[in-house]
């Protein structure tokens, strides 16, 4: 099957695609693409289709997501789209390195550093594909946990016997008429077949069937044997699944197989494709700043995400019933809100490239666009603090312009009444050297820590700060 690597907010022509070899027309991406919007596009297509009038051509248009799909028509072929800001690193160990980190933090799938370093050395060394590693870290993580036993739970199994067990089944005693032969009882058995085994089980035959990884299928059959006693997926056990504190471990892994699941199982309904799996990275790098700053002002301050602002218009639901319409679908929802003593400051996350072409003409600018400036003001004025705006940033490649929020040196910058607001980059590069993300949060090194608390600490009014002027 032919491998096709994208980047996010990136375009590919049909004519480079012929020249791949994968035959393929745009009528026919076009309902391979609605399939994907209308199963991953739920604030925004993942991909879409468009035309090129001055090169007279097609292109495949990527968005935010990151993710991969399947498509089975003439020419078989899978879809990966790999983050951006990666896009001019060779080595695409540092985009999954990226990608899973998030997807482990966001997503708590529960799996060590060790773990993700594993697999991203599978990816190197086997095939470059992406859903490789979701099988990978399934198995991984399936051995760990039926290492330690299977899941096992009581259920009520009905029968006869010829001696008294359990509760004794009296109407149909009474319906059979007499006492010869075998009682009709009910009672409870202890057994792994339950809807988690169930669901654990699914996935793995999807990996046992479409792995292509040395090893992985061997493995996935070995496991196999844990499940002997398992019966197979019904629809409605997703919906019975109930966690408690005895099956609670296997919740990381059961987030793994059901995005399996959900992305290798519907190949009967769309017939000639696998909708994969796709991810916001959007969500995932708001999930990741909020985790950064609640570290860094741990014992300073609250950290709240998405915290609820009083309404941008004054009686606005009495002006609203007046006129019979409403001015915005529920109440601002800044994505981060620090409390500190002394004041609070309200954070946006914008996983936004800064680079934008006018024309000819490429520019550097500061925020995409200068309604995100309009946004974080009124969210300002109605939180009664400061304000900042949080960027991804790449030395060297990627929004390097915008000042690095763990760095000593950042200027401070006020809205025309005085207001202050903070740029930042998320320096990308210091994640695994300065800036640890695990299962369960976030680690920064003392120093980078420090920095970066003194400037939150300064823009919520609780400090100092260094006052390097306006930008």
């Amino acid at each position: 099957m032919r491998l096709v690597t994208l980047y996010e907010f990136q375009r590919k022509y049909l004519h480079s695609l012929r020249a791949e070899g994968i035959s393929v027309t745009p009528v026919e991406l076009q309902r391979f693409f609605d399939v994907i919007n209308r199963t991953y596009g739920r604030e925004g297509d993942v991909l879409s289709m468009r035309y090129d009038t001055k090169r007279e051509d097609y292109y495949i248009q990527t968005h935010g997501s990151v993710g991969f799909t399947y498509y089975f028509g003439k020419t078989p072929f899978m879809i990966q789209i790999l983050p951006k800001p990666y896009r001019n690193d060779r080595d695409q160990r540092q985009s999954m390195a990226l990608f899973l980190s998030l997807l482990n933090l966001s997503g708590s799938l529960g799996m060590s550093t060790h773990e993700i370093n594993s697999a991203l050395s599978r990816y190197e060394s086997e095939d470059e594909a992406l859903h490789e590693l979701f099988f990978y870290l399934y198995i991984l993580q399936l051995e760990k946990e039926a290492f330690h036993g299977m899941y096992q739970e009581y259920m009520e199994v009905e029968g006869e016997t010829k001696t008294i067990r359990g509760r004794l089944l009296l109407s149909k005693l009474v319906k059979n008429g007499h006492m010869q032969g075998n009682v009709p009882v009910r009672y409870a058995v202890l057994g792994a077949d339950n809807p988690l085994n169930r669901v654990l089980r699914a996935a793995l035959e999807v990996v046992a069937e479409n792995s292509t990884w040395r090893g992985i299928k061997r493995a996935a059959e070995h496991l196999s044997y844990n499940f002997r006693d398992v019966s197979s997926l019904g629809d409605g056990d997703m919906k019975a699944l109930r966690f408690n504190p005895l099956n609670e471990r296997f919740k990381p892994l059961y987030t793994i197989a059901t995005m399996i699941l959900f992305g290798f199982k519907k190949a009967g309904a769309h017939g000639t494709l696998h909708p994969g799996i796709f991810l916001d990275m959007a969500r995932l790098f708001e999930d990741l700043v909020y985790h950064t700053v609640k570290r860094a002002l741990r014992g300073e301050a609250t950290v709240h995400q998405w915290h609820l602002l009083p309404h941008v218009i004054k009686d606005a639901r009495k002006v609203e019933g007046n006129l019979g319409a409403v001015f915005m679908f529920g109440r601002p929802l800044p994505d981060i809100m620090a409390v500190t003593p002394s004041g609070r400051c309200v954070i946006e996350v914008k996983y936004r490239n800064l680079l934008v072409r006018l024309g000819d003409i490429t520019r550097k600018k500061l925020v995409r666009n200068s309604s995100e400036l309009y946004q974080i003001y009124t969210y300002s004025r109605l939180s009664g603090g400061s304000a900042a705006i949080v960027y991804p940033r790449l030395s060297g490649s990627y929004n390097e312009w915008i000042p690095d929020m763990f760095g000593e040196d950042v200027p401070s910058i006020q809205f025309f009444d005085g207001t202050r607001f903070g740029l930042f980059g998320y320096e990308l590069s210091r994640i695994g050297k300065d800036i640890f993300v695990t299962k369960n949060g976030v680690i920064l090194r003392e120093n980078v820590a420090e920095n970066l608390r003194e400037h939150l600490m300064f823009l919520c009014g609780a400090g100092k700060g260094k006052d390097h002027g306006y930008l």
